[in-house]
């Protein structure tokens, strides 16, 4: 029975060789040979400075996300006065359709008075304003 790791030796090759210069020393990460090993160990001084890096990095970090964090909250204060204002936009253009609403339905009302005391049916009125209306659209077509 074959391994199945057999047919892959060649490929292994490859890859030592990708990472080999001409002389033979390797081009690749310094690593060691065990993950048991222990790290190279640093200098108070480089300890140090890296950990100093590290907390510059992260203030830098903490007030790109806290101006990031306040341009939302302005966001949505914004939107939040903008829904308020057509909220109120709205109920305004109600109470006017409402107003409108009863002002056409007293006229017509009105008129309805109107033609029935003089006689005529309102279907006349309507015929006269209808030849009205095609008369004032033929002059301003022509």
């Amino acid at each position: 029975m074959t391994s199945r790791y057999s047919s892959n030796i060649h490929q292994r090759d490859l890859r030592t060789q990708l990472f080999s210069s001409a002389n033979g020393i390797t081009r690749g990460p310094i690593r060691s040979q065990s993950p048991y090993d222990k790290p190279v160990q640093q200098t108070s001084k480089e300890n140090e400075s890296f950990l100093s890096s590290l907390e510059s990095q992260n203030n830098e970090e903490l007030d790109s996300m806290a101006q990031k964090v306040s341009m939302i909250k302005d966001l949505g204060i914004k939107m939040g006065v903008e829904i308020n204002k057509s909220v109120k936009l709205n109920d305004n253009l109600n109470e006017t359709f409402e107003k409108g609403k009863v002002t056409l339905k007293n006229t017509y009302n009105k008129m309805v008075v109107m033609s029935e005391r003089a006689g005529i049916s309102c279907k006349y009125w309507f015929i006269v304003f209808f030849i009205v209306f095609l008369w004032f659209f033929y002059v301003w077509i022509t």
